[in-house]
């Protein structure tokens, strides 16, 4: 199935909203949903066509179908709740048709939530001594693997047995030319040319059945919580690999730089605010880069903060000096700004006694803000620095792709539940649990590295300085012909 674009996407009022929920649909209770509600219900069929194959399962089902029509020709559906609500001695008449076409053993797995306590007719004409709760349970997950998807083909072959068993009840009239394409369903193979009008058409078709369906949610909660209680997570890690690439020369290349900078500030022009600011956001960037090299997290969730950082640094500096024309001290409001937000901070009270011992020290924020200007003269801007946004700010230097990267790193620095979900959570393979989520507390994901893009944002900032203070090259080749290895493993 092709995703759609973000550009087919509408977007109202802060709102991307796909093609899809565009459209005036109704969306499906869980009971409703063939993953949740009806794969339960018509997983005998899939355990059919599983045990027999493709074909032949086709033919035992077609007779099997045809068997329960005409015993109980009010049923709408194959549902397995609906049968097992049928008088005893027609169940006990199609129970012994089943076993006799050879599906004893295939039908057996059932037992583990079709107990004799509720059904004991089934679970008496069913049960295989032979098939212990680990082998059944086993079963059912490989089957139910196949047949989650609404779409795959085995999935589709069971709706297919269903609508064809609510043709054969008459709740459903078909035109001929549905009927002579649904003909050819059984007797095709899936990469038939055929397939590209019945698959579709079988899944429309059955569709339109739940509108007339009787819907058991009790079996169905009941089938999910006693599968997933007997069976064990199965879980897996996302691993990438560690990072382990050797950068200490270009460590050593940023720090001689920065030092040069440093030096190059303090005796050529310590008074002039423009440098101050320049190198004060790229120092920043550089000492959030040499945390992470400090403590090898290239491969963690702060890692990514530091590319957020880097990049809105990196923005930030372009955006400055693009539009410094227009402002007459750009690089003194930039220092307002920010010293702005600092005193907001102080000053809002602190309710929570609990919070007297956090790393915000009062008494040296008090004199940050006071540094240079008494705080009575200080206001605080509590919008975007110059009313732009860090999107806005990206599409005005023409780095809006670098902007994308951005925004997914800010994921983790908000917590978003995309970015929790990719760095806190092991997936669980088990169908039977409906392939859910356990949180990492052990670590065992490791994310992929951010250690390229780390150093092509830093390059980028480095070209900015060279372009407004000539750095020698014999420091800046160090930096910028620095060729990043493949990860050895």
């Amino acid at each position: 199935m092709r995703h759609s674009t973000l550009s087919e996407h509408k977007f109202n009022k802060g709102e991307f909203i796909t093609p899809l929920n565009s459209l005036p649909l109704t969306e499906f209770e869980d009971v409703k949903t063939w993953s949740y509600g009806r794969m339960p219900e018509y997983l005998w069929i899939g355990l059919i066509l599983k045990y027999y194959g493709r074909e032949n399962g086709m033919i035992q089902c077609n007779f099997i179908i045809n068997k329960l029509h005409r015993l109980a020709p009010e049923l709408t559906t194959p549902r397995i709740s609906e049968i097992l609500k049928l008088d005893s001695n027609i169940q006990r008449q199609f129970y012994n048709f089943v076993i006799n076409m050879g599906c004893k053993d295939v039908l057996a797995p059932l037992t583990v939530f079709i107990t004799v306590s509720k059904n004991p007719i089934f679970a008496e004409m069913f049960y295989c001594k032979n098939q212990n709760i680990e082998e059944r349970c086993k079963t059912l997950l490989n089957v139910m693997e196949d047949i989650l998807d609404q779409h795959s083909n085995e999935t589709i072959d069971i709706r297919f047995i269903v609508l064809y068993f609510c043709v054969l009840s008459g709740k459903m009239k078909i035109q001929k030319a549905q009927a002579d394409i649904l003909n050819l369903y059984p007797i095709s193979n899936h990469d038939d040319e055929i397939m590209r009008l019945a698959r579709p058409l079988v899944s429309s078709l059955e569709m339109m059945i739940l509108a007339m369906d009787n819907v058991n949610s009790q079996y169905i909660n009941d089938f999910w919580r006693t599968l997933s209680k007997m069976t064990d997570c199965d879980l897996i890690e996302s691993k990438f690999p560690e990072e382990n690439r050797n950068i200490v020369f270009y460590m050593e290349c940023l720090h001689e730089i920065f030092s040069y900078l440093s030096d190059l500030y303090i005796t050529a022009d310590p008074l002039n605010e423009k440098m101050k600011v320049i190198l004060g956001i790229s120092t920043y960037s550089y000492k959030r880069l040499k945390e992470i090299y400090d403590h090898q997290m290239f491969n963690s969730i702060s890692g990514r903060s530091c590319v957020r950082v880097l990049i809105e640094d990196y923005i930030m500096m372009k955006y400055l000096l693009k539009n410094e024309s227009l402002h007459q001290d750009i690089w003194r409001e930039y220092q307002m700004y920010g010293m702005g937000s600092y005193k907001l901070v102080l000053k809002r009270p602190l309710e929570s006694e609990s919070l007297s011992d956090n790393h915000f020290d009062k008494q040296y924020i008090e004199g940050l803000v006071n540094e240079y200007q008494d705080e009575e003269f200080l206001n605080m801007d509590t919008k975007y620095f110059d009313k732009q946004n860090i999107r806005l700010k990206a599409e005005d230097v023409g780095e809006k792709e670098l902007y994308g990267l951005y925004d997914y790193d800010s994921s983790f620095e908000h917590g978003l539940w995309g970015a929790i979900r990719e760095s806190s959570f092991l997936k669980c393979m088990n169908p039977a649990h409906k392939y859910h989520c356990v949180p990492d507390v052990e670590n065992q994901n490791r994310l992929k590295t951010v250690l390229p893009d780390c150093i092509m944002i830093m390059n980028k900032t480095l070209n900015i300085l060279n372009e407004l203070y000539a750095i020698p090259n014999q420091l800046l080749n160090g930096v910028i012909n620095f060729e990043v290895e493949p990860i050895t493993k």
